[in-house]
Parts: C-alpha cells; structure tokens; sequence
C-alpha cells in the first residue's frame, strides 16, 4: 500500500509538471500570437481582407519559392564553406609533403655529393 502510494504521488508529481511545461509552452505561442496581431493592427492590416484580393495565393506562392532558393543558396553557402576548409586543408597538407620530400631530396642530394669526393 505505501509503495503505491508513492508511485501515485510521483505520478501526480510528473503529471503536475508535464501540465507546467504545456501552459508555458502555450503561453508563449499566446505571446507571439499577440505581438504580431498587435504589429498589424497597429499597421491597420486586415489579414483576412488582405488575403481575399485576387493575386494573394500567387503572392504567397511568389514568397514559399523565395524563400526556398533563400534557404537553397543559403544551403550551398554552408556546403561551399566547408569545401574551401577541407580544400585548405589539403593545399597544407600537400605543400607540407613537398617540403619533406624537397628536404629529404636535399639530404639525400647532400649525402650523395660527400661520399664520392671522400
């Protein structure tokens, strides 16, 4: 009887915390909801009229393509970088390769130069 008892209060504990999280996360939409209804009033734009005139789903379509080269650019941008990083790297990495081998052709270009004049 306690151990389920405990396991009810815990359960109530969990529940009453999941619930927090929700208004929280409601709250905040609600606040967000409110500032940009707040903008467009102030602005005196009617969404609903606005969105009634004839070219506004072309409008909208217009913008969803936009934003998809936006964020296809964009996209490309981040995946240029870290090709010029990587290419860097490998620029490095081979002139450091053909400075040893130049100082290992020097040494040996060295040693080779002593040895018949001994």
């Amino acid at each position: 009887m306690p151990d389920e008892l405990e396991a009810l209060r815990a359960r109530v504990a969990e529940l009453e915390r999941e619930r927090a999280e929700e208004v929280a996360r409601a709250n905040a939409a609600l606040a967000a909801a409110q500032d940009r209804s707040y903008w467009l009033d102030r602005w005196h734009v009617d969404l609903n009229q606005l969105m009634r005139r004839p070219g506004a789903s072309e409008a909208r379509a217009a913008l969803r393509a936009l934003r998809a080269v936006y964020r296809f650019l964009y996209h490309c941008r981040s995946r240029l970088r870290g090709a010029v990083a990587d290419s860097g790297d490998r620029v490095r990495k081979a002139r450091r390769t053909v400075a040893d081998e130049r100082a290992a052709a020097e040494r040996v270009a060295a040693t080779s130069a002593r040895e018949p004049g001994e």
